[in-house]
């Protein structure tokens, strides 16, 4: 072949790469986006007093699909959130980690609320404030994970012990 002739050539086939470098994947269009079987609402943060090292977090999380599992969460805002359940023991109320995460059964709404449930949002890298919202990503056994926005606000009146009031 002349030189003419291969930089033709040559010309042509960077064109063609860079042409489907530039499309998208032809899959994108054809893949339907699918509705999460975990829904999220309800979702708020106690304020804390301004110098505390923790923050609750409460959530109704509907499951619309097959029995599933909260095995994780976390927070830019925060050094760790860890998922936590009250239980009493004797005549005194204990938090507890849930090391396994939180089974949701299929159809059913579970609900992270004061005295119970919740997510412990620890080490805050700044004091929260009333109205703010906080993005937690919550992560599931099966499916992927959802982002959900809670709202600070003020649980004062509560029962001492349960990270927040009830609503």
């Amino acid at each position: 072949m002349s030189a003419p002739t291969v930089h033709r050539l040559s010309c042509l086939g960077l064109a063609a790469v860079m042409g489907l470098a530039a499309s998208p994947p032809a899959t994108a269009a054809a893949t339907p986006s699918t509705p999460a079987a975990v829904v999220a609402s309800e979702a708020w943060v106690r304020l804390p007093p301004p110098a505390a090292g923790v923050a609750a977090g409460y959530v109704e999380l509907h499951n619309g699909g097959a029995a599933n599992r909260l095995v994780a969460a976390s927070a830019a805002g925060f050094g760790q959130v860890q998922i936590h359940a009250m239980r009493m023991d004797g005549e005194v109320m204990r938090m507890q980690a849930l090391p396994d995460g939180l089974a949701l059964p299929a159809g059913r709404i579970t609900s992270l609320r004061p005295g119970s449930y919740h997510l412990m949002l620890m080490m805050p890298k700044r004091p929260l404030q009333e109205g703010q919202q906080v993005r937690v990503r919550l992560q599931f056994v099966h499916g992927d994970a959802l982002p959900v926005d809670f709202v600070v606000r003020d649980g004062m009146g509560g029962q001492a012990g349960q990270h927040g009031a009830e609503r």
